[in-house]
């Protein structure tokens, strides 16, 4: 028997190396498949570049999220996550990109007209989308036309086609404009009957990020807050979208009885009530849309001619100088986008130390004489963001401007960091302020009693024993308040000290809450209004050399990771349609709702647990 064992172990053995040996020759083969077919993608490109005709129309077609910087994705994780309908993978493209590209269009005598295809483009901030409406404005005074069309039209996609000179809907599709709101998730009720013991500690009136997880809704102080700067936001969008379509502000997105009463008197045909309403020229099928564009564009030819976004991008020269490649001396560049974390991040997070290291590094190369800090970020850790904050004073101790560009979002820990420029820069629409702090917790040990469990023990201090199974004790809750506004006090003074201005003042716009980049102008949080490209043309100006010579600083990436990231951005797209998979699944986006709630507290790594951060500055 024991041998009849030792004869089945040996064959069992054998079967599992077999196994493995089998799925590791398959990995291989596939990894040198996948790069052997990289390798001849590439090659083809060389072969065969993209030529287009005189006369051809620019098709701006955006597919993905707007960004000022793409993170850098593990390519199998996007293959992967666009299989599994994850939304934490998806395509994104640089607004710097895109303004290239309409500016180079603008003047390239190829280049007849501009055509808008914004179906696949993702939600965006009202201020990303005004840095690509200044560049449509620009184009427009070309003379050259832009037309627009869709079978449906989202709200951050109308904002753009409002610019076209035409705006062409499908029969059976709308405008949907739905207005801005900012809401939460609230989960006191459920924190209870889990028997949690939440712990909260913050100074601000305003700093509502914590009341999610102490309130069952919305606070007074929070709803006049954010209504203030929603509506700032809402009131740009109708006023432009308005002067564009030449109709009134009111009607761009009416109240309800009257869009009812309109609605019904052309029996509910959503793009009937786009066409009455001025919000469309005109509405075509798929098929008359294409014959209406080439009869416009190329008289009597079947199909005008055209070149799509990516391929007309992959012809302009880049607009930024590697760091250690510059030829002359010229603006360094960095971009800091996301939550605010401690240590080393990767693009798409602001990391403590990675970011402070890019700053020593514009510092000390000789070719960067001034430098320009793109900020969109909510906040996040308080250590982290005084870190970064040192760095940028080494920078201007250096003898060389700091400038500082706000993006869409530069609140909370985003403004800690910003206050050290020499200048700060927002655009109207820029969410900022945020001045406040906050610092919590839960502990167990009400859960723990009700099934019978308890913690007990004995310690040398009255600082022993401190877990997240005990409960808090009363001078423990009050050493760390006594923290927080300490923290607070320190963010007041941080301001002061980079806006000359006195702790009374700052405290009095501070307490926490957020500002619109108008309102920061008026109260001296911010120096000008203006874009990214001002922002660059001032330090330029203050440095004494070209705004064409932009240095960009980042955390190189490998050119494997270049080589694979491009390659499987277009293997997901071709997964997607051949198993014909929905990636914006109703079930999907409900989870992604919650566990991007809940994931905020998985990132929280601030030494002392003290974090400045505004993500109630999303808007929904």
């Amino acid at each position: 028997m024991r041998k009849l064992f030792s004869i089945l172990g040996y064959i069992l053995s054998k079967i599992g190396s077999s196994i493995t040996f089998t799925r590791n020759l398959i990995l291989n083969l596939f990894f040198v498949a996948f790069i052997a077919i990289i390798f001849i993608a590439l090659q083809q490109q060389e072969d065969k570049p993209v030529v287009y005709a005189d006369n051809a129309a620019l098709v701006l077609n955006l597919n993905g999220v707007l960004v000022d910087q793409p993170k850098l994705v593990d390519p199998f994780e996007q293959v992967i996550g666009e299989l599994v309908e994850s939304k934490s993978v998806v395509n994104e493209i640089a607004i710097s990109d895109v303004v290239t590209v309409i500016n180079n269009a603008k003047t390239d005598n190829s280049i007849s007209a501009l055509v808008l295809d914004l179906a696949l483009l993702k939600p965006a901030n009202l201020t990303k989308l005004t840095d690509i409406s200044d560049a449509l404005t620009s184009f427009k005074k070309s003379g050259k036309p832009i037309y627009a069309y869709g079978d449906h039209f989202s709200q951050e996609q109308y904002f753009l086609a409002s610019f076209a000179d035409e705006i062409l809907l499908n029969p059976a599709g709308g405008v949907l404009l739905q207005g801005y709101g900012s809401y939460s998730l609230y989960f006191k009720d459920a924190i209870d009957k889990l028997n949690l013991s939440s712990h909260v500690f913050r100074v601000g009136t305003y700093k509502s990020f914590v009341e999610p997880f102490t309130r069952s809704g919305m606070s007074a102080e929070s709803k006049e807050a954010k209504l203030n700067w929603l509506n700032q936001l809402w009131g740009t969008y109708t006023s432009i979208v308005a002067n564009n379509r030449g109709i009134n502000a009111d009607d761009v997105a009416p109240k309800a009885d009257l869009f009812i009463a309109r609605l019904q008197s052309v029996n509910g045909d959503i793009a009937q009530y786009a066409l009455q309403q001025k919000l469309v020229d005109q509405l075509l099928t798929r098929e008359e849309i294409s014959r209406y564009l080439t009869k416009k564009l190329n008289g009597e030819s079947e199909q005008f001619e055209q070149i799509e976004f990516l391929d007309y991008l992959a012809m302009q020269p880049t607009q930024f100088q590697e760091q250690g490649f510059a030829s002359e001396p010229g603006v360094g560049i960095i971009f800091a986008n996301g939550q605010i974390l401690d240590g080393n991040q990767p693009a798409g997070a602001i990391g403590g130390k990675s970011l402070s290291k890019l700053l020593l590094q514009a510092k000390d190369d000789d070719k960067i004489k001034a430098l320009v800090l793109r900020i969109d970020s909510p906040g996040g850790s308080a250590f982290a963001s005084e870190q970064v904050r040192t760095a940028i004073l080494e920078v201007k101790q250096a003898g060389k401007p700091v400038i500082v560009s706000m993006g869409s979002v530069a609140a909370s820990g985003g403004y800690w960091i910003a206050s050290a420029a020499d200048e700060i820069w927002a655009k109207p629409t820029t969410i900022t302020g945020s001045i406040g702090i906050f610092g919590m917790f839960a502990t167990t040990e009400k859960l723990l009693a009700k099934m019978g469990i308890y913690s007990d023990g004995v310690g040398t201090t009255d600082y022993t024993g401190l877990s997240v199974n005990r409960e808090l004790p009363a001078h423990m809750a009050q050493i760390i308040q006594m923290t927080v506004e300490n923290g607070y006090s320190n963010f007041l003074n941080v301001v002061a000290e980079g806006r000359d201005m006195t702790t009374e003042q700052v405290d009095k716009i501070a307490q926490g809450r957020v500002w619109t980049g108008r309102d920061a102008l008026r109260l001296g949080l911010v120096d000008n209004l203006g874009s990214l490209n001002e922002a660059i043309e001032s330090a330029a100006v203050k440095a004494d050399v070209s705004s064409d010579s932009l240095i960009l600083i980042q955390t190189p990436r490998s050119e494997r990771d270049k080589l694979l990231s491009m390659f499987t951005q277009s293997v997901a797209k071709q997964v997607l349609t051949e198993l014909n998979i929905n990636p914006n699944g109703n079930v999907a986006t409900w989870l992604a709702a919650v566990s991007n709630q809940a994931a905020q507290l998985t990132n929280y790594s601030d030494p002392q647990g003290l974090y400045v951060e505004c993500l109630v500055c999303d808007i929904k």
